[in-house]
């Protein structure tokens, strides 16, 4: 094994995982530094009545809930983010918690940094672009302190320092990076994914897989990355199905919410840069697209250099699939595994089940070809590459 020539790994995020940890849920984030907490939720997860119970483990622990904001829709767009900063200023807060799946936490993100930043959600999309001191060359200025309770188990945006938000009138999901990002408190506890429908159990959880699989083939990847994502396909291979169809399995539903959270990187690969902007453009919700756009990914990769295969030998290892043959074999075959989870889920196949026109191929290709994604996948697709990548999805 080669010695990487630069490899970069951040995991700033104190994660605390375990049963029952929701009443006391204020004690932790205490210790961050919040006073007057701003929730940040949707109106799904409220009428669960999980946000309220939230809210009360927060003034348990002795801070003060200012307010709480659940207009999020399932791709928070632009609007929405402004309009949760707008509020916590009004509300007099001093921190943020999101509860909620990755459309909430990445609102609070956004909406954390014009909080304490001010400025437009466009300012910051990007890598590395908030404010910096020494004319943007030194540290990360402070922003306010943000805490997470994720209800579902795919995301990973609980300990993640990259948030994506939908920019309706350009049909494009603005991408943002950088480590103020990342929240400083996340809370694994399986209760929170108690009521998640088994459909976003699903989809959720084929967002993690892929994370984890392109997480671990990235060109931009580090040896902590991989040990991370090796660890979290064990925990996938073993818990997915358990905690989408029998959802009472407390362990598997706790399994999943920690795999999420090891699975997730910024730097991943081209079943992102093709779902991307398959949900800009035609609402495809990411979870799905992931599912099934990956497979087609790997057997693409899967038939480049030599050494992009071995590492594919080790994901299916992982995974207790073929390892043997060639490298499109390898490919093929873990594919074809992962194609099997997705129909056991009851998940769709196909972007053609989800809206996706053929006629849609062109705009499709032009996004993922600009997708920050496609820099660091472990093999170079063209725009011929592209079209026939969602021909084969179509």
């Amino acid at each position: 094994m080669s010695f990487r020539e630069f490899a970069q790994f951040t995991a700033p995020t104190r994660v605390v995982a375990g049963r029952d940890l929701i009443d006391g849920i204020g004690f932790e984030f205490m210790k961050e530094g919040a006073q007057r907490v701003f929730l940040v939720t949707d109106k799904v997860i409220r009428e669960t009545g999980l946000a309220d119970r939230v809210s009360a483990g927060l003034a348990d622990g002795g801070l003060e809930v200012a307010g709480m904001f659940d207009a999020i829709e399932q791709d928070s767009a632009v609007p929405t983010v402004e309009a949760c900063a707008a509020a916590a200023k009004e509300a007099g807060a001093d921190s943020f918690f999101a509860v909620g799946g990755g459309s909430v936490m990445d609102t609070a993100k956004i909406a954390m940094t014009l909080f304490s930043h001010g400025g437009t959600v466009h300012e910051y999309e990007g890598i590395y672009a908030l404010p910096r001191a020494a004319d943007g060359m030194g540290a990360p200025l402070p922003v306010a302190p943000l805490g997470a309770l994720p209800t579902t188990a795919g995301t990973g945006s609980e300990v993640s320092m990259a948030a994506v938000v939908k920019d309706h009138e350009a049909k494009v999901k603005l991408e943002f990076a950088d480590f103020p990002l990342f929240p400083k408190l996340a809370v694994l506890d399986p209760a929170a994914t108690a009521t998640l429908p088994p459909a976003i159990a699903a989809s959720t959880g084929m967002d993690a897989m892929t994370h984890a699989i392109e997480g671990y083939l990235t060109l931009d990847g580090s040896p902590q990355r991989d040990a991370f994502a090796l660890h979290a396909l064990r925990l996938l291979n073993a818990n997915i199905e358990k905690a989408v169809l029998t959802p009472e399995d407390e362990d598997a539903r706790g399994n999943m919410l920690v795999a999420a959270a090891l699975a997730i990187t910024q730097s991943l690969g081209i079943t992102h840069s093709m779902s991307h902007p398959a949900g800009g453009h035609f609402g495809v919700p990411h979870g799905v697209a992931n599912a099934i756009n990956l497979p087609h990914a790997i057997r693409f990769n899967a038939g480049g250099e030599p050494e992009v295969a071995d590492r594919y030998r080790d994901v299916a290892e992982v995974m207790g699939t073929e390892t043997g043959g060639s490298g499109p074999d390898v490919g093929d075959a873990l594919a074809t595994h992962i194609e099997g989870v997705t129909e056991r889920l009851g998940l769709p196949r196909r972007l053609s089940e989800v809206g996706v026109p053929e006629d849609g191929i062109p705009a499709l290709v032009e996004g993922a070809m600009g997708d920050g994604c496609t820099i660091v996948n472990p093999r170079e697709p063209t725009e011929d590459d592209f079209t026939d990548l969602f021909r084969k999805a179509l």
